[in-house]
């Protein structure tokens, strides 16, 4: 911290004050004590509220203090003020870093794209800003511009393992792609990265090396990563199996027909519920992205409302048993509050679609608390499906069961066995299946179709899904920006070699497309 006279005319006495209550803030820095310092730099700002030293100590402690917002404008006086104060200015930008942070914690992505365009180059903050502001870009659809960003980090660091995870998510590499040497290249660094760094090394190889069709290093690749990333994460998978089971067994065919002539709710004011489950990775977000260029129809994404609602109306832990054995009134009365928070999140939409995949395990419940929902059910090759899963590496702590391949395969079974369930023991039509390999290959057709069961019209905007501008949150991000393709059919295929446990455990059932 240092001291300076004011950079406006104050007079003598004003400024022997905020002079002797910098000095006090000072005193209070060297002592570790930042609430104090932080007081007396406003008390010198009160009394002279040009000193420049004061506004730039006090940025200074706010940014340490982890007050972004606060410092900002602090900071940004003293810059102004001194420009070639490289202290200052890289305070200012590591403020901005910041704020654009929090901006993105609270989903505001617009303030926090800004935010990270005013880091400027060659301050120490700037590769992060172009870093974040790269993974905004990517979720606001402009990735373009994502890859643009991500691209310029490595050319000031090629070796920005972050940056190469980033940008492989949104590019298909060649074989001659110097990035592909350049993150392999930082192999030798993986003891000293985080084991979340050295997880997303893994995968993010194994993603560069099957796109230059070098298929048995890039399973390698991906072993590397789901082991790491499964040691942190086990799965119960008998017990996950067990929890389905009695799912189905609560909510038989018995209890689900017991409502039959399922009607609208009444009293169940705001939109109507859209879910889309099945299996991740099977065309979720496809389907979602397609509904939501219907004029009234809110793509809310993998929202957790559902099971907010059920645990705040039948405790932490419900058993389906008791949730099965209420009475038709309390389950309507559950489902209005859901319903409820869905008018709250998109207000006037008239449809809002709950894209979380592993709704389907409430589809019995859905179908006896909200007997107007649509329920779509989505599905895929398994070994597509599953080896999907198994070459992502999900946000944060994210179906646990994508990592290990036994798990993937017996998830897949469970799954399988409980939507069969659904099928045959709820009313003919209530759930609307959706192929994945039928999608691609007529799209309009089963577009049209999957418009149908919404019961609304037909709208060519669903056409362009990709075009929408929505905030996409998944893992699918990149590929809901693209018009459809076929590329992704089959891609297990060059690996199978490496597959043979997977496939005698999801059986015969692979889409010969």
């Amino acid at each position: 911290m240092d001291e300076q006279r004011p950079a406006d005319p104050a007079p003598d006495d004003a400024f022997a004050l905020a002079g002797a209550h910098l000095q006090r803030a000072i005193e209070a820095a060297r002592a570790d004590d930042a609430a104090a310092a932080i007081a007396a730099c406003r008390a010198a700002l009160a009394a002279a509220p040009g000193f420049v030293a004061a506004h730039a100590n006090l940025g200074l402690l706010l940014v340490a203090t982890g007050q972004a917002a606060s410092a900002e404008p602090h900071l940004a006086i003293a810059a102004g003020r001194a420009p070639q104060d490289a202290p200052l200015r890289d305070a200012l930008a590591q403020a901005r870093v910041a704020l654009g942070n929090a901006s993105l914690r609270q989903g505001r992505e617009v303030e926090a794209i800004a935010h990270y365009r005013r880091v400027p180059e060659g301050t120490p903050a700037h590769v992060e800003a172009l870093n974040n502001l790269g993974g905004c870009l990517r979720r606001a659809g402009d990735l373009a511009g994502a890859r643009a960003a991500f691209e310029r980090v490595l050319a000031l660091r090629p070796d920005q393992v972050e940056a190469h995870c980033n940008l492989a998510q949104l590019k298909t590499y060649a074989r001659d792609d110097p990035q592909v040497g350049q993150l392999l290249a930082q192999a030798h660094r993986l003891p000293a990265l985080p084991a979340h760094g050295r997880i997303r090394f893994w995968f993010t190889a194994g993603k560069m090396l099957e796109d230059v069709g070098r298929h048995d290093e890039a399973f390698a690749a991906y072993r590397e990563g789901n082991a790491l990333k499964h040691a942190a994460a086990p799965w119960d998978t008998a017990a996950h199996a067990d929890a389905l089971r009695r799912v189905a067994r609560a909510f038989d065919a018995t209890r689900l027909r017991r409502d039959a002539g399922a009607r609208a709710d009444p009293d169940g004011a705001g939109p109507v519920p859209v879910f889309v489950v099945g299996m991740p990775r099977s065309g979720t977000s496809l389907l979602e992205q397609v509904l939501s260029r219907l004029p009234g129809v809110h793509g809310a994404g993998e929202i957790d409302d559902l099971e907010q609602v059920i645990r705040a109306e039948a405790g932490a832990a419900p058993a389906p048993e008791a949730l099965a054995a209420r009475s038709a009134e309390d389950l309507l009365r559950l489902g209005r509050r859901y319903r409820e928070r869905l008018r709250r999140l998109a207000p006037g939409a008239t449809h809002v679609v709950d894209k979380r995949p592993v709704n389907f395990v409430q589809v019995g419940l859905i179908h006896l608390a909200l007997p107007d929902a649509r329920i779509v059910h989505a599905t895929r090759d398994p070994m597509d499906s599953c080896f999907s899963c198994w070459s992502r590496l999900f946000a944060g702590d994210n179906l646990p069961f994508a990592y290990d391949l036994e798990s993937l395969g017996r998830y897949w079974r469970a799954l399988d066995a409980l939507m069969r369930h659904w099928h045959a023991a709820l009313p003919p039509g209530r759930v609307l299946e959706v192929s994945y390999e039928a999608f691609v290959a007529d799209f309009e057709a089963q577009a049209r179709r999957l418009v149908a069961h919404l019961g609304l019209p037909w709208d060519e905007r669903c056409l362009s899904f990709h075009d929408s501008e929505r905030v996409v949150r998944t893992a699918s991000v990149a590929q809901v920006r693209r018009p459809i393709y076929r590329t992704s059919v089959a891609r297990w295929k060059p690996f199978e070699g490496h597959l043979a446990a997977l496939r005698a455990l999801v059986g015969d059932q692979s889409a010969s497309v």
